[in-house]
């Protein structure tokens, strides 16, 4: 009986371990960027510190080779998260070390001139740190 009893407890514990384990495993968040027009500029994931998983990189690095959306010049863009954070920041990426901080609020408008910008949106929250890139070309 005593046996059965502890094997009984031992299986507890390991379903309540588990069943933890999965709780706190939270995805990263995702973010989307949109214009007023509705149109959705594509997102790629360039850092992240997010519990015990970690990528590094910058946005310039991960949309330096990637084709930029082509959006108006002036236009306006949307950032939605589906976990909103407690803090985020757009940067404008001009090289892999040089930036520009841009706002912190969730939207912001593209310059007026036409050329091929980058842009980084780093966004906190208690879980951890990511930061979004996009590209885009101005026309």
């Amino acid at each position: 009986m005593n046996r059965i009893r502890k094997l009984l407890l031992a299986l507890i514990l390991i379903v309540m371990i588990t069943g933890c384990s999965k709780l706190s495993s939270m995805s990263l968040p995702e973010m989307s960027a949109t214009l007023d027009t509705g149109e959705v500029v594509p997102v790629e994931i360039s850092t992240y510190s997010w519990g015990a998983k970690e990528l590094y990189g910058g946005p310039w690095e991960a949309m330096e080779e990637k084709d930029a959306a082509i959006i108006p010049a002036g236009a306006e863009i949307q950032i939605k998260f589906d976990n909103p954070p407690d803090s985020m920041l757009v940067r404008e990426h001009f090289s892999k070390y040089k930036f520009k901080d841009i706002t912190d609020l969730n939207q912001f408008n593209v310059p007026g001139s036409a050329g091929t910008y980058i842009y980084g949106v780093m966004a906190t929250w208690k879980k951890g740190t990511a930061v979004y890139a996009l590209k885009i070309q101005v026309k």
